[in-house]
């Protein structure tokens, strides 16, 4: 689900209504700054401090639930989970180092332009075709070895970004040029004042923290990862 300024005050609610919906996955997400959801801003635009508090409070509504015997998951941390407790790759593209942007994904728009990402596309909607890599009658190596490719893949790793590169959760995370331009201006952002960052930064700190001060769960967390159920 896509978390809309509307919606920050009912986690319970949203969590219980995918629940009678039948769906037991649930992914706790925010809003993007592309396209449609820049454009009602009375409807979309909230500090990510908000965010955590809607995210902190249906996670451990779901936690509850999932203690109670009702195997419900929350698939973006169980993607950082992964990180944390297994040696495996998850191929989610938004946090991948170098970014999964070209290297995982690209795509073909219908009139034949190329672009890095889902999200490069929705920019180039508003106007910006930062991320255009090229056209479908160019050659391969033109569109995945060409400038823009090249110019891109300088700032999707990480370990090589100011603020990144000391972090202590960055094996966790990832890179997002996309994401950094659309919000601060230039594909290498600034920490500090990153919602992305912020964000980030505090579900995973809040993660270890359940990891640590609650060790029960890690069975749960165990059975998001690997897909089955538990008794508890």
């Amino acid at each position: 689900m896509t978390t809309t300024k509307l919606t920050l005050d009912y986690p319970i609610e949203i969590v219980d209504d995918y629940i009678k919906q039948g769906f037991m996955n649930i992914f706790l997400r925010p809003i993007s700054p592309y396209g449609f959801a820049i454009k009602s801003p009375k409807k979309n635009q909230y500090e990510a401090t908000a965010f955590l508090k809607f995210y902190k409070k249906a996670f451990n509504y779901i936690i509850n639930k999932n203690l109670n015997g009702l195997r419900v998951v929350e698939d973006y941390s169980t993607i950082i989970l992964t990180k944390i407790l297994t040696p495996f790759s998850t191929g989610y593209v938004d946090l991948q180092s170098p970014a999964g942007l070209i290297s995982s994904v690209v795509v073909y728009n219908y009139d034949g332009k190329v672009y890095a990402s889902d999200e490069s596309r929705m920019l180039a909607e508003m106007n910006d075709y930062t991320f255009q890599l090229g056209h479908v009658s160019d050659s391969y190596l033109n569109i995945f070895n060409g400038k823009k490719a090249k110019e891109i893949s300088k700032y999707s790793t990480n370990e090589s970004l100011p603020g990144c590169s000391e972090c202590g959760f960055q094996t966790y995370c990832g890179a997002d040029p996309v994401q950094n331009h659309a919000s601060q201006g230039n594909m290498v952002g600034h920490r500090p004042t990153s919602g992305f960052c912020t964000r980030n930064m505090e579900i995973i700190r809040f993660l270890f923290e359940k990891l640590l001060d609650e060790p029960q769960l890690e069975n749960i967390f165990d059975s998001w990862i690997y897909k089955y159920d538990i008794k508890l």
